[in-house]
């Protein structure tokens, strides 16, 4: 069953020596059991697209209900709101559910931009949360008008979960948001019902809302002038570019019709990085491309705009780049670049004015994601740990993913690579040396240092893709992999990792951005699922389908461990989660999580 939702169509180096691998090519079994080719199964998977052709029920009645939904979602997008023609079309004759805005709201976020409330959870509330049972169309009413006044409306459901009843019922679990701006104030509502589905009665309309009950209920309220506390400014710094309107803004769509894609990628997986490059104070930008597509430096200039200057300091570098760093290599007091470029990493020095030289490449035969500088055994110099995803072709006009076996738990994607600064511009790569070659072929996306034990030097958190995620803890420069230990190998879509001591109490927390998915959800609950995993992956499935997760650190009789305090802390939903990163958006010295997601819709919404 494909998880596509149905409104988005999913080595020891040296400077002058030949490159050395730090893996090793496997062979793959042929995981469906027979010798079906690539493009008969993805013509068999596209047919399963219609879910009327496909044989799973739950699906079927799913894709019913959001055609309900977004009805709902119509209206409650409207300058007006039509109740009647809401129930006429969506709600079961005599339908009663109760307030769909609680009452007795608990305040959980009061400062000079944003006022937070929450309905208590059933541990904190002293009495049922207030609200009488009334007929679900008033109910939609009094929904749309605690948005407020008329203004800029948004609303959206996400159904993630279903369960067939008797007597052509069904039970879904549907997140609802809302939102609406006007000049005067923004207010979002957020929420989780419980609907109760009936078929009897629908004729051609569709099925019909018996009843509704309130799990979860937020309500959020900007009390910025204006409404609004981040403004988009990409524009107005970057925008004098001309390569910004015919570059950046063109997008990778366009790009692929002139360039072959033995060079070029295709998901838009660059990096970026802020740093000041020339030593004025201001920070600078570097932008990462795809092959064939020139990198970008964009230098800060004192009225806020940024002007590119990559030609003339010597980093426009043409090759498919997804990770950079700005960081001093040679401890001279500037900024340095090392690029994950492929098929090498790319050491360019500083002259001291922001103008840079090429020093070392080096290759290897994996596919660099992303890059992350750290002392890891504290001799003075940064050293570099590159995130592999998967294994490199020899042949680098031939670059077939492997296909993550299992694909819950896999061990068949590229390889890390630690890299020693050795000084004077020579790097080593002592992966296997200093430990880190255990548990390392996990198509690997995002990695974060952190001493979250204390000891004085740096250990490393590693976010993999397909594989369980990897906590090596640093004794004195050699490694370990205690993330099974320590209850942190997640089996989420690791896309990015970020570490704080978000409830400060002194030791240091861990979140890590997954991938949500609702059609995920759905299936891996449904019993026919559970009969067809052999493997006994279920769980682990559900897991990658859930979302972002958080690792509370915990001491107990002085021992480090952690606890998943993801459903507590409301903090699971990321959508399709790219990155994330802890940080105090008010400065009033709580970090906050900031999540960028999102994802390509095509233009046809069934289009694999």
């Amino acid at each position: 069953m494909d998880w596509g939702e149905k409104e988005t169509p999913s080595a020891n180096v040296d400077s002058g020596s030949p490159a050395v691998s730090d893996v090793t090519p496997v062979s793959l079994p042929d995981v469906e059991g027979g010798t079906k080719s690539p493009a008969n199964s993805v013509t068999e998977l596209s047919r399963k697209v219609d879910v009327d052709r496909d044989d799973w029920r739950s699906e079927q009645l799913a894709s019913r209900a959001m055609d309900q939904l977004s009805k709902l979602q119509g209206a409650l997008q409207g300058p007006t709101f039509d109740e009647q023609g809401v129930v006429d079309q969506v709600v079961a004759g005599g339908g009663k559910c109760a307030a769909l805005c609680p009452e007795g709201l608990t305040l959980t976020c009061r400062d000079s931009a944003i006022t937070v409330r929450r309905m208590p959870t059933e541990t904190e509330a002293k009495q049922p949360v207030r609200g009488a049972s009334e007929p679900i169309g008033l109910q939609f009413r009094r929904l749309y008008e605690a948005l407020g006044a008329p203004g800029e409306r948004h609303a959206k459901f996400k159904l993630f979960r279903i369960e067939p009843l008797p007597e052509q019922r069904f039970a879904t679990r549907v997140r609802y948001e809302a939102s609406c701006n006007s000049s005067k104030f923004r207010r979002q509502q957020t929420a989780v019902w419980q609907v109760i589905w009936n078929e009897n009665d629908a004729s051609a309309i569709g099925p019909l809302i018996e009843s509704i009950r309130v799990l979860d209920y937020e309500e959020c309220e900007s009390q910025v002038t204006g409404s609004v506390i981040f403004r988009e400014a990409t524009v107005a710094a970057l925008g004098a570019n001309v390569n910004f309107t015919r570059q950046i803004m063109t997008g990778i769509r366009q790009w692929q019709f002139q360039l072959t894609r033995e060079f070029m990628g295709q998901f838009g997986h660059n990096g970026l990085a802020v740093g000041d490059v020339n030593n004025d104070g201001l920070e600078d930008l570097y932008v990462c491309d795809s092959g064939g597509l020139p990198n970008r430096l964009y230098i800060h200039q004192a009225d806020g705009t940024a002007r590119d200057e990559s030609a003339e300091r010597g980093v426009d570098f043409l090759d498919d780049s997804t990770g950079i760093l700005i960081v001093d290599l040679d401890n001279d007091g500037d900024q340095d670049l090392v690029i994950a470029a492929d098929p090498a990493i790319q050491f360019a020095e500083n002259d001291g004015r922001g103008y840079f030289q090429l020093r070392t490449s080096m290759t290897a035969l994996t596919d660099s994601m992303s890059l992350s500088a750290v002392d890891y055994d504290r001799d003075g110099y940064l050293d570099i740990y590159v995130c592999g995803y998967n294994v490199r072709k020899q042949d680098p006009a031939s670059r077939g993913l492997p296909f993550p076996f299992p694909y819950h738990d896999a061990n068949n994607g590229g390889r890390n690579i630690l890299l020693r600064n050795d000084g004077h511009w020579q790097f080593s790569a002592v992966t296997d040396l200093v430990g880190l070659g255990e548990n390392n072929s996990r198509f690997s996306m995002a990695a974060a240092w952190e001493d979250f034990d204390n000891d004085g030097d740096q250990d490393l958190y590693v976010a993999n893709d397909f594989g369980r995620d990897n906590l090596y803890e640093n004794d004195g420069g050699r490694f370990r992999d205690l993330a099974s230990q320590l209850g942190v190998d997640d089996h989420g879509a690791g896309m990015s990792v970020s570490w704080a001591d978000y409830n400060r109490d002194g030791v240091m927390d861990i979140y890590v951005g997954n991938m949500f998915s609702a059609a995920g959800n759905r299936v891996t609950y449904q019993a026919r699922f559970e009969t067809m995993q052999k493997d006994g992956g279920v769980a682990s499935l559900r897991h990658m389908a859930r979302g972002n997760t958080l690792f509370a650190g915990v001491t107990q009789q002085g021992r480090q461990s952690f606890r998943d305090v993801t459903e507590v802390a409301a903090v699971e939903m990321g959508r399709w989660a790219w990155s994330s990163v802890f940080t105090d958006f008010n400065n009033d010295g709580w970090a906050d999580i900031m999540v960028a997601n999102g994802f390509v819709t095509n233009e046809y919404k069934d289009d694999l």
